[in-house]
């Protein structure tokens, strides 16, 4: 046991090390809504799941996770308690497809309710909502006892302003999953390959000169082990985000005639940064299970890191096999605390 403990530490210093080539900070980026989590079982772990097998299948930290076996069809109902006016819901089926693969489906709805609208001099202008929605499906197969893989698909929305076109997305994931033996899991997945946002801003403006805009999303690659037994698991994960962006340059030059000329040029840039996660879960008794997380937002910037924790609760009924899940989230830098609450079944 010591010596298994001992090789999963080692191993999360391995994966905390690839953060040595992380380059740039992000303010912000397409798709960003969406990296909350799933339900409060991984949000409590600080969303460290991309090779765990003990809290269920979620395949939207891996897609090779829809192939875990289950005895039943795992139903999930999860909604968020935010500060700022924002909303975080979700829900998730998985679906077992004898005799080796399983498929899910997840539905995320992300959004601002109450912004204050002002007109160009400042006077109020009412108020509006933003929102994003994001469908996922993945499809995972049991290659072998002990190698796992699969495919997702995610289809992204943004409604930002009645008077702006909404945008769609299409992103792609890939996932591998191996398990060592009974207690280590090793995951790789890359997330959001494709997958951006197409902006126009010329209706809402009134400028018919306005260019398209690309805001790509973060491709996220991510390397995970995980160490469970019955009584504790121990997940940790290292997460790289590869950002890619436009920006337009311009410069001047005096012609022949001596009239300054503006030329503009688009350029792009790539940047990328790194996340450390680690989380745990302690069964403490057949209805009562414990958790808790700890997370690097990003490994080249002091104050990112943040706690989580949270629990669930069994209930005694063998119809649906219901859980009553809870999640407390500190968010990095200190921006805010959220609750996460959510329903399990199973069918």
């Amino acid at each position: 046991m010591k010596r298994e403990i001992k090789l999963l530490v080692a191993l999360s210093i391995l994966l905390l090390s690839f953060s040595v080539d992380a380059l740039a900070q992000n303010g912000g980026f397409a798709g960003a809504a969406f990296q909350s989590g799933f339900g409060p079982r991984g949000m409590a772990m600080s969303n460290a799941m991309g090779a765990s097998t003990s809290e269920g299948v979620y395949p939207y930290y891996n897609p090779a996770l829809a192939a875990v076996f289950q005895e039943n069809n795992q139903i999930d109902l999860s909604v968020s308690s935010m500060d700022f006016d924002r909303v975080y819901q979700n829900a998730g089926v998985h679906v077992q497809l004898p005799p080796n693969a399983g498929i899910a489906f997840g539905l995320i709805r992300a959004g601002v309710k109450d912004i204050d609208a002002r007109s160009l001099s400042g006077y109020p202008n009412g108020t509006f909502d933003i929102s994003e929605y994001q469908l996922n499906t993945a499809f995972g197969i049991r290659f072998s006892p002990k190698f796992y893989g699969g495919v997702g698909i995610k289809l992204n929305y943004a409604n930002y302003h009645e008077e702006l076109s909404p945008a769609t997305a299409v992103g792609l994931d890939l996932g591998f999953l191996y398990l060592l033996n009974e207690r280590f899991n090793i995951g790789l997945s890359i997330q959001d390959l494709f997958a951006n946002y197409t902006w126009n801003s010329g209706d809402l403006y009134g400028q018919s000169q306005s260019r398209n805009v690309v805001n790509n999303f973060p491709t996220r690659i991510k390397w995970a082990i995980s160490y469970q037994n019955k009584q504790f698991s121990v997940n940790s994960e290292y997460e790289l985000q590869v950002y890619s962006s436009e920006f337009t340059e311009n410069e001047i030059f005096i012609s022949d005639s001596g009239t300054p000329v503006s030329i503009s040029t688009i350029e792009t840039l790539n940047t990328n940064s790194g996340q450390f996660k680690i989380g745990g879960l302690w069964h403490a008794h057949d209805r009562f299970t414990l958790r808790a997380g700890y997370r690097i937002a990003d490994t080249k910037t002091k104050g990112s890191n943040a706690l989580s924790t949270g629990f669930s609760v069994h209930l005694p009924f063998d119809r649906f096999s219901p859980s009553i899940d809870y999640a407390f989230v500190r968010e990095p830098f200190g921006v805010s605390n959220f609750h996460v609450f959510a329903l399990r079944l199973h069918l």
